[in-house]
């Protein structure tokens, strides 16, 4: 079964002009204001009417009440009935009765028949009542239903309250509805008279206020539709003339907003050119992360470093992405942690028989509140410059062989003209006393000499084959102290140690093999001080070295190992040459620690900086890169 569903779409409102709002609001309020304007003229002449005509009512029945004092008191009957038929001459009156004492007709006019009888009518009935005040009744009276008002008047005799008498007069109340009629109709013809002129006053003052109003409506529908090319003058000294000169201020300052975000448009579109082309001209591999771990950019040479062929799919994840490099994801995944706390670092591409080594550095694209958008990796392929520095340092150690050849031809002639003079005398001397005691404990001295001369040579000429794991600079400087603890106490020497917390400085290096260097700068610093004196050692952690080249890239962090005697220090002269092989100012030694020294550190990617001054000591100052768990 299919269902359906009903998407209710929202009613446009009816439109209703201001103008027609405006008209009739006003007629409204005229209609209202009119109505009950005439409505209370109406209502308040109808009362002054009315009042008069019980006024005049009771003027003709007080009067007739006078007159018919005397004849009421004589029962002259005859009086009466010409008294009332005169009263009725009043072309307003309807009849004129007169009751005597006992309520019966005593004078009715134009009805001489009803002389003497008692009337049982509602007006008779309320009229001759024991009331001592005059009555005022209306009513319906007659075959012709008249409209009457019946105004009784009782008769008192002078000095008497008995009641002699009782003098009606009835007036139609017809002439007066027919003029209140004509007073409602001359209200109704003013009004409308009064309508018909406030509908056109309204009229055109709707007009003067919607038609400038309607020019600039018309001129917002123009700009909503684009066309910002218009000009609205309205001279009408109120606030609709204000609206329309802020309305053309404002259409001046978008015209000038869209064209200057016109020209910030084509900027952009010429500054995204440039990038793309730049991204896909340029050597460095580019590739940006968001923080959801998602891959933003990608430029054509990281695809070629890390061995993408085909186009990637958009929203690809990272891990997906780097999942056969674990090196440069586990740093990728380190900035997005930590995006402040990530240096450049070199990592290693497993490409079968062609290995890369890639510099990667990274920065952040943050929003306005400094919130983490995305990481930017940029991969620098140093694999032919770490090629070069290691051809660079066996050219360097070429360099040196001719010295070295110099110094080892020196080292070894001593040895050897020592045994060869002994050789020469071994025919001769063999019988003699001692001389084949000295010549079994001066040759094979000599041979030692020369084959530690040999092993020297060979460590120091040799590509090192290192083993590298972390170490802790501190503790093998400590397993040294170890080594010279009685070396140092029969020297006289004090050694004080100095570290800048308790914790491990860790390096990335062969053990074996930094021990040894370590241990040539601490024999150096034994021997420089025959007499005693002080050595201090100290280990540290420091940010960017002044020796760094990439220090503003970089940010890397080192680790510092100072050794500081108080010897005899070393000349000017002889500072520079102090890491050459065979160089040496002592009587004793071969001249190669230092030289061994140098090679180690220099293998590690540190630095040793010399200061001297003679005697006052020397201070030998270890650089290395300290390693991700430092």
């Amino acid at each position: 079964m299919e269902w359906s569903r009903k998407i209710k779409i929202p009613r446009k409102p009816h439109f209703i002009p201001l103008q027609y709002r405006f008209i009739l609001l006003s007629s409204l309020l005229l209609i209202t204001l009119l109505g009950a304007i005439a409505l209370i003229v109406g209502l308040h002449q109808s009362r002054v009417i009315r009042s008069n005509l019980d006024k005049r009512g009771l003027a003709v029945a007080n009067s007739l009440a006078a007159t018919s004092k005397a004849a009421l008191a004589t029962y002259n009957y005859i009086a009466l009935e010409q008294t009332v038929n005169q009263a009725l001459q009043d072309p307003d009156s309807v009849y004129v009765i007169i009751h005597d004492k006992e309520g019966r007709v005593a004078g009715y006019s134009g009805r001489p028949d009803l002389q003497g009888k008692l009337l049982e009518d509602q007006f008779t009935v309320h009229a001759i009542s024991e009331s001592r005040q005059p009555l005022i009744q209306r009513g319906i009276w007659g075959d012709n239903n008249i409209p009457v008002v019946d105004v009784s008047v009782p008769v008192f005799l002078p000095g008497s309250d008995y009641r002699w008498g009782t003098v009606r007069v009835a007036l139609s109340l017809q002439p007066m509805y027919q003029q209140i009629r004509q007073i409602q109709l001359i209200i109704g013809l003013i009004g409308l008279v009064a309508l018909a002129v406030g509908v056109l006053l309204s009229f055109w003052a709707a007009r003067r206020i919607t038609r400038p109003l309607g020019v600039l409506m018309e001129a917002t529908v123009q700009a909503a539709q684009g066309n910002l090319d218009q000009k609205v003058e309205i001279k009408t000294r109120d606030e609709v003339e204000v609206l329309a000169n802020n309305f053309s201020m404002m259409i001046r300052e978008i015209i000038a907003q869209r064209d200057q975000l016109e020209v910030q448009l084509k900027h952009i579109k010429r500054l995204q050119r440039y990038t793309e082309q730049l991204l896909t001209t340029m050597n460095d591999g580019l590739l940006s992360v968001d923080r959801t771990g998602k891959v933003a950019t990608i430029n054509p040479a990281a695809s070629e470093m890390l061995g993408f062929s085909q186009r990637l799919e958009q929203d690809l994840s990272i891990r997906e992405l780097l999942a056969a490099t674990p090196e440069l994801l586990r740093y990728i995944d380190e900035i997005l942690q930590q995006p402040q706390g990530r240096s450049q670092q070199e990592i290693r591409i497993d490409g079968g028989h062609n290995p890369q080594v890639i510099l990667a550095g990274s920065s952040q694209l943050t929003d306005t509140d400094g919130n983490l958008l995305e990481v930017i990796v940029n991969l620098h392929d140093i694999t032919e410059l770490k090629k070069l520095e290691s051809r660079l340092r066996q050219t360097e150690r070429l360099a040196a062989l001719g010295t070295l050849a110099a110094g080892m031809a020196h080292e070894i002639r001593n040895p050897l003209s020592a045994i060869k003079t002994f050789v020469q005398l071994l025919p001769r001397k063999l019988e003699k006393p001692g001389f084949l005691e000295k010549f079994q404990r001066t040759v094979p001295r000599e041979l030692d000499r020369i084959n530690r001369l040999i092993e020297d040579l060979l460590q120091l000429a040799k590509e090192p084959k290192y083993h590298f794991e972390s170490v802790d600079v501190g503790f093998l400087i400590e397993q040294c102290l170890d080594l010279f603890g009685e070396s140092l106490k029969d020297s006289q020497i004090h050694c004080r140690t100095a570290r800048m917390a308790d914790k491990p400085f860790w390096v990335w290096a062969d053990k074996d093999q930094l021990i040894k260097a370590f241990y040539n700068l601490f024999q150096n610093a034994v021997q420089a001080m025959p007499n005693g004196g002080d050595l201090t050692i100290e280990v540290n952690r420091l940010g960017v070295v002044p020796f760094d080249s990439r220090a503003s890239s970089e940010r890397r962090d080192w680790i510092l190992s100072r050794f500081k005697d108080t010897g005899m220090g070393i000349s000017d002269d002889n500072i520079k040459n102090i890491f050459n092989p065979f160089f040496t100012t002592k009587d004793t030694g071969t001249g190669l620690g230092l030289a061994i020294t140098h090679k180690v550190i220099t293998e590690h990617g540190g630095h040793v900086e010399v200061s001297s001054r003679v005697g006052e000591g020397s201070c030998f100052t270890v650089y290395l890169p300290a390693s991700k768990e430092s």
